[in-house]
């Protein structure tokens, strides 16, 4: 799925994708070894995540649950990641930001 995702991301030739609730910030393929080095200081980081982006707001990671194929995003709480669903599949994903 790491293939696919940033190959899509590059023939689209996007870098982020907004709305009036967020607006994410992809990650680059070169980033993402150490975007996940950097958050597994604080929680070990799933392997059936692929990290693909940050909210600007709140800093917390998107990603997609490879297992599932669901985008989602999590952030910390008392040392384990509290996870929620944002879209059930990455075509509904860029399908809502018009890709």
């Amino acid at each position: 799925m790491k293939k696919e995702w940033f190959s899509r991301i590059k023939g689209l030739g996007i870098e982020e994708v907004s709305n009036e609730n967020m607006t994410i910030y992809f990650l680059d393929e070169e980033s993402l070894e150490e975007a996940v080095k950097d958050l597994s200081k604080k929680v070990k980081w799933n392997d059936n995540w692929l990290m693909i982006g940050f909210d600007d707001e709140t800093d917390d990671v998107i990603f997609i649950d490879e297992s599932t194929g669901e985008v989602c995003t999590a952030y910390e709480f008392n040392g384990k990641w509290e996870v929620v669903t944002l879209f059930p599949s990455v075509n509904l994903f860029l399908g809502t930001y018009g890709y």
